[in-house]
């Protein structure tokens, strides 16, 4: 299912649509249409037609040294390769845009979760435990610069040395994890801004004349041309039907402003919505268990800092090489954000399910409890025949 392309700050022009676009393309001539097809490949598919015509137009290698034959045998195998190449790109093109569209997605349901914890947080602090609001400011001062781990620890050795009561050690406890989430955050925001702008760049960049000439097969130095003339055409043509759809425009005077019909082109098309891929779990974080256990705590927020940070990057990084799996990076990315979108979607996220998860995490634990995970060696009972 399609999923909604994020809302762009830009404007464009309301004449402007993807029919309109899609309607100028189509009235080009066939090497004009396959070009612009070519460079708006993630918005649009390219037809049977074109993938022919581009597998026909190719030079024929046997004749590099002279001229060319006037007529082309047009092969199966031709045809199959340009309809592969054209298959890979788009791919690639399409899940490179798909990508940080759901980083967005991730992000912002993490600090909307993050947000209500903190007025939890302060809701308990101030009508449970009566802590005075300037403390809680100061604590919100100091949350950037406070050493957790170290705290922490001496929070956990005081409170096995008696020095600390239970209210008092829920209090501290309660200030510790609000400076942990407030400092979540801002990282959240940072990560955001950061998906956004990629997400603009992602979203309008057209495809490069390198991987146009790969695809349709013909030397680098011959598309230069073909591909001014294309937009020539087409940007004639927009205008062409601008001014059809909306004649009283010009009778206004004459704007030193010219409109940039390309750059509309592409504001207009990002503001589509994104095709979601189908794609399989392929060995991040070793199982897909742990990768859902660790998906479970990131987006509970119950993740360490420095894990949490190093799990980030893992889940979005992209290795963008041809030497080293950059077709791949992308689908072991959209994997990793899609099952942590499906948690979002199963997390319960009102106030009295995480005011239950914040009151279970700041118990402390009692002193004639045994640690977690530490076995009380009981002396062996010994046999009749061992005595």
């Amino acid at each position: 299912m399609p999923a909604q392309s994020p809302s762009s700050q830009q404007t464009v022009p309301s004449a402007l649509t993807y029919e309109l676009i899609s309607s100028a393309i189509d009235q080009l001539s066939i090497q004009h249409r396959t070009m612009l097809h070519l460079l708006l490949l993630q918005y649009f598919d390219v037809s049977q037609e074109e993938i022919e015509y581009m597998a026909a137009d190719q030079p024929d290698s046997r004749f590099l040294a002279g001229n060319q034959p006037a007529t082309k045998r047009l092969t199966k195998e031709a045809i199959q390769h340009v309809t592969d190449r054209v298959g890979q790109y788009r791919l690639f093109l399409r899940q490179k845009r798909e990508r940080p569209a759901l980083q967005i997605t991730c992000l912002q349901r993490q600090i909307s979760r993050t947000d209500m914890i903190l007025a939890v947080i302060e809701r308990l602090l101030t009508s449970r435990f009566s802590v005075e609001p300037s403390r809680l400011e100061a604590c919100k001062q100091q949350a950037f610069s406070v050493l957790v781990k170290q705290e922490r620890r001496k929070l956990d050795a005081a409170w096995k040395q008696h020095e600390l009561s239970e209210d008092e050690y829920k209090i501290r406890r309660l200030l510790l994890e609000y400076q942990i989430f407030v400092r979540k955050r801002r990282q959240y925001t940072r990560r955001l801004t950061v998906a956004k702008q990629e997400f603009q760049f992602a979203s309008t960049t057209p495809l490069k004349d390198h991987e146009i000439a790969h695809i349709w097969g013909i030397p680098l130095g011959s598309l230069a041309s073909r591909k001014v003339k294309a937009l020539e055409h087409y940007l004639t043509k927009i205008q062409e039907m601008l001014e059809q759809a909306s004649p009283t425009a010009n009778q206004n005077p004459v704007s030193t402003h010219r409109p940039n019909y390309w750059q509309d082109t592409f504001l207009v098309l990002s503001r589509r919505p994104i095709e979601r891929s189908i794609v399989s779990y392929d060995g991040l974080e070793r199982t897909e268990e742990n990768l859902m256990l660790k998906l479970r705590a990131f987006a509970e927020g119950t993740m360490a800092e420095e894990e949490d940070s190093k799990f980030w990057t893992t889940i979005t990084k992209i290795q963008d090489s041809e030497h080293s799996g950059m077709w791949a990076s992308h689908s072991r990315s959209i994997f990793a954000l899609q099952r942590l979108i499906a948690i979002h979607n199963d997390l319960d996220s009102s106030e009295d399910a995480i005011e239950e998860e914040i009151i279970a995490r700041i118990d402390p634990q009692r002193l004639d409890e045994p640690v977690p995970g530490h076995t009380i060696e009981r002396p062996q009972e010994l046999s009749e025949e061992a005595l």
